[in-house]
């Protein structure tokens, strides 16, 4: 970001997405095809000795790593028909499935600052897709929004107390802001489209 320059990367085979850093910036997890089916590996920055994290007959796709402890990861995977949301161990063992009441599909995981909590976007049965915020001990989620549009790829800003997050409730894709528990929602761009928000953790 200091320089404006594009620093290589290793091109792996296959289709190569959903890239998140390790908290502590010396690791990058991100779904790739290069074996096959889309699965979870990590590497270190520049791209070295890629590690297999998931197997799985499905895809796996959009890593979130704990920003606390560095020691739990978020990701969807379609393992079981459709996208779930999945926790494992930073090394990919012990995934456990997050099983949520009325089904549908949940994509866009991430971790608040603090590594408490985790928001995703959820496309219920209705159609329609809400933000939400579970808290990763107790299990328990709050909505964020609702029949307001189609809302998705939260990001949480460096205080915890606002989520950016992309909505078509205007009628084009734009990207919104509100505090966390999903008031005082409003726009911050109005042309075009605008989509995949990720805020500056400081």
């Amino acid at each position: 970001m200091d320089s404006g320059k594009l620093v290589s990367f290793p091109r792996f085979r296959g289709t190569n997405i959903t890239p998140a850093w390790s908290p502590d910036g010396t690791q990058i997890i991100f779904s790739s095809s290069m074996q096959g089916n889309p699965e979870l590996y990590v590497t270190d920055v520049n791209g070295g000795r890629p590690k297999r994290l998931t197997i799985a007959n499905g895809a796996s796709m959009s890593p979130a790593w704990n920003p606390k402890t560095g020691q739990t990861i978020a990701f969807v995977s379609d393992r079981d028909g459709v996208p779930h949301l999945f926790l494992s161990n930073a090394d990919g063992t012990n995934a456990t499935k997050l099983d949520l009441e009325d089904k549908g599909y949940v994509i866009d995981p991430a971790w608040s600052p603090n590594g408490q909590l985790l928001a995703f976007s959820w496309r219920r049965p209705s159609g329609n897709y809400d933000l939400y915020v579970m808290d990763a001990a107790s299990r328990q989620i709050v909505e964020l929004t609702r029949d307001a549009g189609r809302n998705e790829r939260p990001s949480w800003a460096p205080d915890g107390r606002h989520i950016v997050f992309e909505s078509t409730r205007g009628g084009t894709r734009q990207i919104w802001v509100m505090l966390a528990d999903g008031s005082q929602a409003h726009q911050l761009t109005t042309t075009s489209h605008n989509e995949s928000p990720n805020w500056s953790p400081k």
